[in-house]
């Protein structure tokens, strides 16, 4: 089905059009229907799943923290991308409604976005919103968009987002996404009260920080959306000021979901995209690229050799490297 194309225009060519209205009907309603309907008429799809399903799985235990390893060959067209700014800019953007494939569908979202089924799933129901107009990856004037959807998807769903220099596939096109909440381990670890170290409040945001989970993370809860949006900028100024190297928006990734009445936001401050192994070659080479998943716990390794390799001391050695640390992320927060 061909996807309308214009941004201000007609609707036609959607499986679905949500708008928030009183007679829309949910969004992880029409989002699970996309889904059932796209596993049978797009054939790229229902590959993905097979794949998903035949992922080898293991699970790592590294004491105070836990992570899942999938392995899952279908996943190296996106771990294994070149995204330097040549390569993006000669390559057609996947994400442009005119390039997507034949068969894909979507579903119209508040008029700016595609809401579509990811054909290479790291997740049961992992979902892509992106942007129809092309537009950078960038967080900070649209941090409003990751709490809308949280908010639209309602609970049980986790919006997540990659940096462009922390993850994204297509740092060139605004995108989110979205998974069934639960499947990652970070989502129980940073909001146990014994991992935890209360910082302070802000506007009603209550923020704190993990501890011994490998990797430094930030998180915050609270019910009014323009405070949560001001602290998360605060955050990425801070970043952007004073401890990264980074041109443009500083790397992090950040998951959203709903709990009760209020948002609740993990965000993994980076220092970089890849682990230098992910360069090296031959033997010494771990095609390891993390994005949101892998710092949620979900570690994607394409590569069978890489699957068996992968052991707790690499996975945070993996996270050390590419990740703020504990001491790091508590001088983030003393800056607030």
């Amino acid at each position: 089905m061909k996807i309308d194309q214009t941004v201000n225009g007609a609707t036609s060519g959607y499986f679905a059009v949500f708008d928030g209205g009183e007679k829309t009907d949910s969004l992880a309603g029409l989002s699970t229907a996309l889904l059932h309907k796209q596993m049978h008429t797009w054939p790229a799809l229902a590959d993905g799943y097979a794949a998903l399903e035949k992922s080898l799985i293991k699970e790592i235990d590294g004491g105070n923290w836990k992570a899942r390893i999938q392995c899952n060959p279908r996943r190296i067209v996106s771990s294994g991308a070149k995204l330097d700014p040549e390569t993006i800019k000669k390559r057609p953007c996947f994400l442009c409604p005119r390039n997507l494939p034949v068969g894909q569908e979507a579903i119209l979202y508040r008029e700016d976005y595609n809401l579509l089924c990811n054909p290479a799933p790291i997740f049961p129901g992992h979902l892509t919103i992106a942007a129809r107009r092309h537009i950078p990856q960038e967080l900070r004037e649209n941090v409003e968009t990751l709490l809308l959807l949280a908010d639209d998807f309602g609970s049980g769903t986790t919006v997540f987002y990659n940096g462009p220099k922390a993850g994204a596939s297509a740092p060139d096109h605004l995108h989110f996404q979205a998974a069934p909440s639960g499947l990652m381990p970070i989502e129980g670890e940073a909001f146990r009260k014994w991992g935890a170290v209360e910082v302070k409040t802000i506007d009603g945001v209550a923020i704190t920080r993990t501890v011994g989970l490998a990797r430094g993370v930030i998180v915050m809860e609270a019910n009014r959306a323009a405070a949560v949006s001001d602290v998360v900028v605060n955050i990425m100024d801070i970043m952007g000021r004073s401890l990264t190297d980074s041109d443009g928006e500083p790397p992090l990734n950040i998951f959203c979901s709903r709990f009760r009445e209020n948002w609740r936001l993990i965000l993994c401050p980076r220092i970089k995209h890849r682990p230098d192994a992910f360069f090296c070659e031959g033997e010494k080479q771990i095609v390891v690229s993390p994005g949101a998943a892998d710092m949620g716990g979900v570690v994607i390794a394409p590569r069978e050799r890489d699957f068996h390799l992968l052991t707790a001391e690499l996975i945070a050695d993996i996270y050390r490297e590419v990740a703020f640390g504990d001491d790091a992320t508590e001088k983030i927060l003393s800056k607030l």
